[in-house]
C-alpha cells in the first residue's frame, strides 16, 4: 500500500519534521544510512523551550549522526504561555488560557479534555514558517513545492492528516512500510543505537 505517489512528488524536496521522538529519529537514522530515499534536505524540530531535558541531550546526539542540517525553530516558551495570566477586555475577569492537553472532569462525571492549542502553535505553525522560507514559498501559492515528511506509524493512524496547504504534500515513510512505534524501538536497539 503506497500513500505517496512518488511518480508526482518524488522529486520535490524533502524535510523531516523530527520531534526527536522514537518514531521521526528512528526515520532520521534510516535516511542517514541511505535505507529511505531520497535524502532530506533538512530536518526541523519545533521546540517548545520545555521539553524534558533528555530530549535536548538525544537531540544534540542525533544531529551528530545526521548528514543533513537540523534547523530548531520556536515561538517561544509554552510553559511561560500556560502560566500567563490573561483578562478579559469584555468582562475585567482574569483567565488562563490552556494551550497543553489537560483533562477534567465534567459536571455529569465524565472525563473531557480542555482546548489546547499547543501543537498548532508551537510545533505545526513553526515548521510550516520555516519549510515557506527555505523553499521560498510565494504567498497564496497553490503548486506543491516541497515534501514534509511526518514520524507517524501504524498504531498511531488516527494523527495521520493530509496538508492543509497546496504548497505541501505529506509523506508517512513508516506507514508506507506498516512499521510501529515497537518496530522503531526494535530496529534502533537492532542496528546498535541508544535508545
Amino acid at each position: 500500500m503506497s500513500l505517496f505517489d512518488e511518480n508526482k512528488f518524488g522529486n520535490l524536496p524533502h524535510y523531516l519534521s523530527l520531534g526527536a521522538g522514537v518514531q521521526s529519529s528512528t526515520l532520521a537514522l534510516m535516511y542517514a544510512l541511505g535505507e529511505l530515499k531520497p535524502m532530506p534536505k533538512a530536518a526541523i524540530f519545533a521546540d517548545t523551550q520545555a521539553e524534558p531535558h533528555s530530549v535536548y541531550v538525544w537531540l544534540e546526539w542525533l544531529k551528530g549522526q545526521l548528514p543533513y542540517p537540523v534547523y530548531t525553530v520556536t515561538r517561544g516558551s509554552l510553559a511561560d504561555a500556560e502560566m500567563q495570566i490573561k483578562t478579559s477586555k469584555k468582562t475585567g475577569k482574569k483567565y488562563r488560557k490552556t494551550l497543553i492537553p489537560a483533562f477534567a472532569k465534567n459536571k455529569d462525571g465524565t472525563i473531557g479534555i480542555l482546548g489546547r492549542a499547543c501543537t498548532r502553535d508551537y510545533k505545526i505553525d513553526v515548521i510550516r514558517n520555516q519549510l515557506k522560507m527555505l523553499e521560498q514559498v510565494p504567498r497564496g501559492c497553490k503548486e506543491e513545492k516541497l515534501v514534509q515528511v511526518i514520524g507517524i506509524s501504524t498504531d498511531e493512524l488516527k494523527r495521520m492528516k493530509p496538508s492543509r496547504d497546496k504548497w505541501w504534500v505529506a509523506r508517512f515513510p513508516l506507514i508506507e512500510s506498516r512499521v510501529s512505534r515497537k518496530a522503531c524501538l526494535d530496529c534502533m536497539e537492532k542496528k546498535g543505537f541508544p535508545l
